[in-house]
This record gives C-alpha cells, sequence and structure tokens, in this order.
C-alpha cells in the first residue's frame, strides 16, 4: 500500500496529513489530494489509489456519500473525523480503523499498518457494514472476529452473550454459537443500551429476545432460544424499567 489519495474539505488538514507523510512514512506516494465528494470521485477514477485517507464530514457531502459511488472497493480507506459520537459507533461496528482529530503521528503510522495488513476482502465486507449502519442511522449489524474468520451479524439474530474471562460467546438462533476474543464489557458499551441489557456479570441480553422474568432466588430472565439465564438482584428493577420501556417504543 504505497499509493495514496487525500481527501479532506479543510486545505490545513490536508497539509498536515502530506506533512506528517513524508516525516513518517517516506515509502508513499501521495497521488492527489481532493476537498469533497465530487472531486475525491474524480480523483480516485482518475490515480486508483491503494488507499484514502477519507475526511467523513465534508461541505459537499459525507465520505459514506464518496464510499457509495463505489459498489466493490478496490482501494482501502482510513477515516479522519473530529468527535462524531454516530460515526465512531459505526467504525466500531465494522472494525474499522479511524483517525480522531486533531491527529496524532503515531495514530496515523499505526493506522496505515493496520491497512495494509488487512485482506482487500475483508475491507470490502467491512465497507458494506459501515454503510448499511450510516444509510439506517442505527445499527443493523456487527463484524466479528472469530476463529473461523471475519462475521457480519446481524443485531437481530443475536440472543444474548455469555461471559468467559477475556473471551465472550454469541449464542444466536436457530442454536449457533460464535466466540470472540474480546471481554463482554467491551459489547455492553458498543451495543445499543435500548435494547441490549447487562443482566448479570456473565449475561448481555437482547431484550428483543426475552420472553419471560421468572421469580426464582431473585430472577431469572427465559430467552426466545429455551435459555434461562441468572438476573442479578441488584439490576433487577433497572432490567425491568427497561424491559418496559422496550416494549413501549
Amino acid at each position: 500500500m504505497k499509493r495514496i489519495a487525500i481527501v479532506d474539505d479543510e486545505a490545513h488538514a490536508r497539509q498536515f496529513l502530506k506533512t506528517m507523510l513524508a516525516k513518517f512514512c517516506p515509502e508513499v506516494e501521495i497521488v492527489g489530494e481532493a476537498d469533497g465528494v465530487g472531486t475525491a470521485l474524480q480523483l480516485i477514477r482518475q490515480t486508483r489509489p491503494d488507499a484514502v485517507l477519507l475526511d467523513i464530514s465534508m461541505e459537499d457531502g459525507s465520505g459514506f456519500d464518496l464510499l457509495d459511488f463505489f459498489p466493490q472497493l478496490d482501494f482501502k480507506v482510513v477515516f479522519t473525523t473530529a468527535h462524531d459520537e454516530f460515526a465512531l459507533r459505526a467504525f466500531h461496528y465494522a472494525a474499522l480503523d479511524y483517525l480522531l482529530k486533531p491527529i496524532q503521528p503515531k495514530d496515523l503510522i499505526r493506522a496505515l499498518e493496520r491497512v495494509r495488513e488487512t485482506p482487500i476482502l475483508d475491507y470490502t465486507e467491512k465497507i458494506k457494514v459501515l454503510l448499511e449502519n450510516a444509510r439506517q442511522h442505527r445499527p443493523l449489524t456487527i463484524t466479528l472476529h472469530t476463529q473461523e474468520g471475519l462475521t457480519l451479524l446481524k443485531l437481530e439474530q443475536i440472543v444474548y452473550l455469555s461471559s468467559d474471562n477475556a473471551y465472550t460467546t454469541f449464542h444466536l438462533m436457530q442454536g449457533e454459537q460464535l466466540v470472540v476474543s474480546r471481554p463482554i464489557g467491551d459489547f455492553e458499551v458498543l451495543l445499543p443500551s435500548d435494547s441490549f441489557f447487562r443482566i448479570h456479570q456473565s449475561y448481555l441480553v437482547n431484550l428483543t429476545h426475552v420472553r419471560k422474568i421468572l421469580k426464582d432466588e431473585g430472577g431469572v430472565v427465559a430467552m426466545s432460544n429455551g435459555s434461562q439465564l441468572p438476573l442479578a438482584r441488584r439490576r433487577k428493577d433497572e432490567f425491568i424499567e427497561s424491559v418496559k420501556r422496550f416494549t413501549e417504543n
């Protein structure tokens, strides 16, 4: 990955990236720069870069709008963005790299290294997840790295998550299970709080699949797949309120 295009509507941001690349990544060739969706589309089609440093918010549209013009990507992307809660969440769901402005040189170097190592096929699938979630303005799909490879998972398929120290198991409809080497706390933060609830230290449930709350030593939650999960006493009242709000919406 040696040929890179820079897309940002702020001239000083483009100059900063050019300076950082020249200083810290001398092997990189900058094939051109663009200040918006229209000029970026022309630049990419003409120069066919290996990767694009892409700003999310520009005057004539977003980085997401630009990617919509490429049904099949033949380049990789590192996103640059100011602190935008929705955009950051979208990147996490798609397991894509981004650079938060003001960009630090070490973060730029690390992001380019990770992108270089990612197969283009995996990258294309991740971009699909990103664009789908961006269009809906709500996460519908999450990208997971498992031992079997890259998995694109619809949130509606998740019945619940269980914890085993640094590993998390996704229990899905039809009985399928996926194991991911990340702690369950990461997914408690990532998954939407209006539809997922941590009922116990070891369990995070999808409220869509909750069927009953049974009275049994503090509480048991019956799920759509027949599982009965323990409900922590200290979480019971908050959980019941969350279920009520979810069913009312």
